[in-house]
């Protein structure tokens, strides 16, 4: 189980050294990665919103920008809006997603 988005903001930020921010980082995003293949549904969101915290620290987020798609196209309004704003950053001119 992977934890939630204040979760692993205080992992983040409770890093001593660089080492220790890309192990936790690598970890969660393994733990996405895993989520979306799954299609587990009701974390969806979360996992959205974790993945756009890691990809402002710089790191790649790229894997995500279908699952946004697929928030959008929900009828949950908090889905939309995580949906849109991960559509906004993930995606870039150079895509042809849509």
């Amino acid at each position: 189980m992977s934890m939630k988005l204040k979760e692993l903001i205080r992992a983040v930020r409770a890093s001593k050294t660089a080492a220790a921010e890309r192990s936790v980082v690598s970890q969660e995003l393994a733990l996405i990665r895993t989520a979306f293949k799954e299609e587990q549904l009701e974390y969806r969101n979360r996992n959205v919103a974790k993945l756009l915290f890691v990809h402002m620290l710089g790191y790649p987020g790229h894997f995500g920008q279908m699952e946004c798609i697929k928030l959008i196209t929900s009828n949950d309004f908090s889905d939309k809006r995580i949906g849109y704003l991960g559509l906004m950053l993930l995606l870039t001119e150079k895509e042809e997603v849509l």
